[in-house]
């Protein structure tokens, strides 16, 4: 059945605006696509296609509908159905009753439910889309249960504001704490904490059905839930408030306002308790509800949190390994074993950016699995007959966070991975402590870790003075400066003042320097995934110089991939994972090999991440060793004026054909990228007799350069008036060939794509041009070695590569080549230019496409890199991170034999 969404919604809006009671279910079959037969065959009484009963329409397979009494209770009428005979025996997926207001409906077999008005009906049409043959759209998630559990609190938060007042903060956290509470309640009741459904239970038998007094069961729940076993408060209470334990644990210690419900909202949570909230998952659950809380990330859910192997990149080699290792040397030891357990009660966590504590949560769980290992080492000692009990507590882990949900959600998800793991343990070794009372949370703090003394929140040193073992972890905000808030601008001033260009740098740089000064001053270590544009460009250096002069290196890193969850849709952001310390001798980069990744011991990690010193690449306005300077490209300053369409030109030669010579074809980046034909008033070599002689038209022309130069604020640009047929600065080579490097190019490509140009061509501002430039300059530039040193030192802008002179070209190692090896360079790039000349066609953009990218054009391309590659060694490099070694070697030692060969700069007195 073709049916399209804006039909099905039509056709509801209409029947539920001209109701007829009778044609009500025929109409909405109509709507989504049945035949007419199989309607016409309904509509009569006894036919054997309608399997309902008593006037009610029923189709095998399909639906059920009945009309229930105006007055009745409509959602009480579905449960009944539901669960009756008739609808197994006819293994019927959609069960509906109404009574022409108010529609209840389930789906039995997406388990889900839904409650509407008759009029929003239209609004909820995709609920039934698999009677048109659609089915829902299964959100991937490794855990199922999350996202079931994260709509259906959704649905409740609509329906508490839709009939409470959130407009202040304090009504907010209010909601938060409530909705946290809630969470807490709904997985105890299904994991042994509290007895089974003990909750939903309690609230279906002892709260009316329109929900008016569900605020006021919520009020004494909490309050009971707050009081010991044996507070006289307690004892004074109904005998179902009695049977709830105490809690504690700080959760619900705090008096705060419970929002209002109605009929639909108690619906919803009885829906709620229905689930089984054993599957929850804490590790990706609040970063799910977080999401589902906010409508506009509600299309993405399961795409907001981190997943666990992207959080192990960070946690494992940053302290599990260690630990681990310690493991494996202490087996045969008691000591030693209870050494390693007493170290991990120490320890101490820190997120300085938690959100709803996602790796905090992993953190917790793995150092409890490492926990039970030791348990085992000592058993397997013969210790079996001494009780160990674990000794790791949520009070170990810090957090900070700015959203309010979020900490709320991260506290609660603390206390129930502490409950999963207690399970774990009991299954492991029969016993564990009591679920009940709770013992103390995480300390999670709400406020903006910019602003907040991190000491302050996790010390690093107790009372005496003794140092803490302290890991920071996390995955700070990226912003980028052009998608910074001016809040945020105003926290990176404060974090980095007396910083020069901070505003350059990433938004998540500013938590990579408060924890850098946190362990240089305490002596401990910390990893954070940051994009990976920090270690790219401009930023190197204005971020990473601070960080070695503060003692620290980093010890351990991965190096550029897609960040990746395990939502359906993944972010298009490319990450790092860095760890930095002072003390690790031991340096690992993780790099990448096919699909999996490899460890590689080296003796230092450079901040461009590979093997290197901490040698920056600094810009520089002299080439290091390139054989030719590389220029801009002409700038016109000229409002326009210069410039010419193709009809343009054709007028103007209309009017003398003698102003041909006055005409030169112009490529900027578009029109070099994309093969579009411009054109540009060129007299740079005209006499005054020229000039004095121009056609009317051109001297328009010039008249209106003069003008907009004139009215410039630039000095320089107003002196530039009285020669308005000159450009504001002429770099254009007079004869011969010149290399043609685009400014700006999108970072998709595998190659930039270059030209090699005639000089009767004029290049643009737009564009970086080496004058003089042969097809071996050519064939070094388009190489694959020099695309890799491009793509880590040069800037960016939004995602594209921005090419620099200074940055890139100026400090770009060149080979050493002999006459014949240069000529064989150069044969191999002329055939790479030869083959893009196959394509007419297309344009550079389309050749230089990854996805479009011509077989032969590739193949041309790679012959001419190994050639490059055997310019600088006989063997092949690996792949880029070697061959960015080896380039990064080269420019320490041409930087070193460049101090080495400046003059030595006399002091007074001639010292």
């Amino acid at each position: 059945m073709a049916v399209s969404q804006a039909s099905i919604i039509e056709a509801l809006e209409k029947t539920c605006a001209d109701l007829n009671r009778d044609e009500f279910i025929f109409s909405f079959l109509d709507a989504y696509g049945f035949p007419k037969s199989t309607i016409t065959r309904l509509r009569n009484d006894g036919d054997s296609r309608n399997v309902g009963q008593g006037g009610d329409i029923g189709l095998k397979k399909k639906l059920y509908f009945r009309v229930v009494p105006t007055g009745s209770d409509v959602s009480a009428e579905a449960d009944t159905l539901k669960d009756s005979d008739i609808i197994a025996r006819n293994d019927i997926r959609f069960v509906i009753t109404t009574d022409f207001e108010t529609l209840v409906a389930f789906d039995l077999n997406a388990d889900e439910r839904l409650e509407t008005s008759l009029d929003e009906l239209s609004r909820n049409y995709a609920f039934f889309r698999p009677l048109a043959g659609y089915e829902k759209a299964v959100m991937y998630s490794e855990h199922p249960a999350d996202l079931k559990a994260s709509e259906k609190m959704g649905q409740l938060f609509d329906l508490i504001r839709e009939r409470n007042d959130l407009s202040k903060p304090a009504d907010i956290h209010a909601l938060n704490v409530f909705l946290t509470r809630l969470l807490f309640c709904f997985y105890a009741e299904d994991t042994g904490i509290f007895t089974e459904r003990q909750m939903t239970s309690t609230l279906e038998a002892c709260t009316r059905e329109d929900g008016s007094d569900v605020d006021q069961f919520f009020s004494d729940l909490f309050t009971v839930l707050n009081l010991p076993d044996q507070a006289p408060e307690r004892q004074r209470m109904p005998e179902h408030f009695r049977q709830f334990r105490y809690v504690n644990g700080g959760l619900f210690r705090a008096d705060e306002p419970i929002p209002e419900f109605g009929r639909k909202a108690r619906r919803i949570l009885l829906d709620c308790g229905s689930l089984d909230w054993s599957q929850i998952n804490p590790d990706i659950f609040g970063s799910m509800f977080q999401a589902v809380i906010d409508e506009e990330q509600r299309g993405n859910l399961g795409q907001h949190y981190t997943s666990v192997s992207n959080i192990m990149k960070v946690i494992q080699p940053l302290f599990l390994d260690t630990l681990y290792a310690e493991l494996e040397k202490s087996r045969q030891s008691e000591k030693r074993l209870k050494e390693l357990l007493l170290r991990l009660q120490n320890l101490r966590i820190f997120d300085p950016a938690c959100g709803s504590g996602n790796f905090l949560i992993i953190a917790y769980k793995e150092l409890r699995k490492l926990e039970m290992e030791i348990i085992n080492a000592l058993n397997a000692l013969g210790k079996q007959a001494e009780m160990y009990y674990s000794g790791i507590k949520l009070t170990q882990f810090y957090g900070i966070e700015i959203d309010d949900f979020a900490h709320e959600v991260a506290t609660l998800s603390l206390w129930l991975a502490e409950h999963q793991m207690n399970m774990t343990f009991k299954e492991k070794f029969g016993y564990a402590e009591a679920a009940l009372p709770l013992r103390d949370g995480g300390n999670i703090v709400c406020d903006n870790s910019l602003r907040r003394d991190w000491e302050e929140v996790c010390p690093p040193k107790d009372e005496q003075g003794n140092a803490y073992e302290v890991y920071i972890c996390g995955n700070p905000p990226f912003a980028g400066y052009n998608s910074r808030s001016p809040s945020q601008n105003l926290d990176m001033e404060r974090v980095f003042k007396g910083f020069k260009k901070f505003k350059d740098l990433d938004l998540v740089t500013s938590w990579i320097w408060l924890g850098a000064k946190y362990i240089s001053a305490s002596g401990n270590e910390l990893a954070f995934v940051t994009t990976n544009s920090i270690t790219q460009g401009e930023q190197v250096s204005l971020i990473w110089p601070k960080i070695f002069d503060l003692g620290l290196n980093i010890h351990f890193a991965w190096q550029s991939f897609s960040w990746r969850n395990n939502a359906k849709n993944n972010a298009g952001v490319h990450v790092s994972v860095i760890g930095i310390s002072s003390t690790k001798d031991e340096r690992r980069i993780y790099k990448r090999s096919h699909d999996d990744w490899v460890c590689h011991s080296v003796r230092k990690i450079s901040p461009y991440l590979v093997e290197g010193s901490e040698v920056i690449v600094q810009g520089t306005s002299k080439a290091i060793s390139a054989p030719h300077s590389m220029v801009r490209g002409s700038q016109p300053t000229d409002g326009g004026h210069l410039y010419l369409t193709d009809e343009q030109k054709r007028e103007i030669l209309a009017e003398d054909i003698g102003n041909e010579q006055w005409i030169r074809k112009i490529v900027g980046a578009e029109e070099f990228l994309k093969g579009r034909s411009r054109w540009v008033l060129w007299l740079a070599n005209a006499t005054r007799e020229d000039l004095d002689n121009l056609s009317p038209t051109i001297k328009k022309r010039l008249n209106a350069v003069s003008e907009v130069r004139l009215n410039s604020s630039n000095r320089h640009t107003q002196e530039l008036a009285d020669t308005p047929h000159l450009f504001w600065q002429n770099n254009q080579p007079e004869h011969g060939n010149y290399i043609l490097v685009p400014a700006f190019t999108s970072e998709r490509r595998a190659y930039i794509p270059i030209g090699f140009m005639s000089a009767e061509t004029i290049t643009s501002n737009k564009n970086y041009l080496v004058p003089d430039g042969s097809l071996y300059e050519f064939g070094i530039l388009t190489s694959e070695m020099h695309m890799d040193w491009m793509r880590t030192v040069c800037g960016r802008l939004k995602s594209d590569y921005g090419y620099s002179t200074s940055l890139v070209y100026n400090t770009f190692p060149w080979p050493d080549a002999s006459e014949a090896k240069r000529k064989h360079i150069e044969s191999l790039a002329e055939e790479v230019l030869l083959t893009r000349e196959d394509y007419p066609d297309k344009s550079l953009a389309d050749l230089y496409d990854p996805d479009k990218m011509p077989a032969p054009l590739l193949a041309a391309h790679k012959a001419l890199d190994r050639a490059v590659e055997a310019l600088y060694r006989d063997r092949p490099f690996r792949d880029a991170s070697e061959r960015l070694e080896h380039l990064f070697n080269r420019y320490e030692k041409l930087i070193a034999e460049e101090q080495a060969r400046a003059p030595v700069k006399k002091t007074r007195g001639g010292k």
